[in-house]
């Protein structure tokens, strides 16, 4: 049997307190600073699935171009959904972010010789109002980061069971999931993201799933 080496970061992190853990500082320190890159993605929801480009240096309007389909076989919102898209890009593709989410009471619950995963319960956006805070306490993350550099490589958010956020409303599920791919200068982007979520309100049920895939990383814009 070969023998098997954990790195020195991991074997720390399993003797320390987390918030003394040094692969969480590690993964705090790396930074999203760099390049922006121009990128080809695909895009899928319940009612479409489309191929584009996306150029964050583009005037606002102009960075999202759908190849696929074309707009005469658009649903009837999509369009409405894509200039929020479009208004909402801004490069920003990084990894590294998904680190504000995680709190220094992150428990270590699987280490290798390539990477370690924590658990914990996330950190709210700085805006979340009362009700989003609340929920927030109700979910489950999880986040991958690599054993030598500390690159977020993966995190998810899950709602473990059925959640009522007040009374005429009830989330059934929600899990998002991000697996990250390393740039040509290293950092990690988000490769794959999907979102799944589904409950009722006001009598009203809802489901959404929402899946985004960078299937290449077109060049330097910006």
């Amino acid at each position: 049997m070969p023998r098997f080496v954990v790195p020195s970061a991991c074997l720390l992190a399993l003797s320390l307190p987390a918030g003394a853990d040094p692969l969480l500082a590690k993964m705090r320190a790396v930074s999203s600073d760099g390049p922006v890159y121009a990128y080809e993605m695909t895009y899928q929801d319940t009612s479409i699935s489309a191929t584009g480009q996306v150029d964050p240096s583009q005037p606002e309007g102009q960075r999202i171009q759908i190849t696929s389909p074309d707009p005469d076989a658009w649903p009837d919102d999509f369009e409405d959904e894509l200039k929020d898209m479009d208004a909402d890009t801004d490069g920003d593709i990084w990894c590294a972010s998904f680190a504000e989410r995680v709190p220094d009471t992150a428990e270590l619950i699987n280490a290798d010789a390539a990477q370690a995963t924590y658990a914990f319960v996330p950190i709210p956006d700085a805006d979340a109002d009362g009700m989003r805070k609340k929920m927030m306490k109700q979910i489950k993350g999880e986040i991958t980061v690599d054993a030598e550099d500390g690159a977020v490589l993966g995190f998810q958010m899950r709602l473990p069971k059925p959640y009522k956020p007040a009374m005429v409303a009830k989330i059934n599920a929600f899990e998002m999931t991000a697996s990250c791919a390393r740039a040509p200068d290293g950092r990690t982007y988000i490769e794959d993201f999907s979102m799944q979520v589904s409950g009722s309100a006001m009598m009203q049920s809802f489901e959404e799933n929402i899946s985004r895939r960078i299937t290449k990383l077109i060049g330097e814009v910006g």
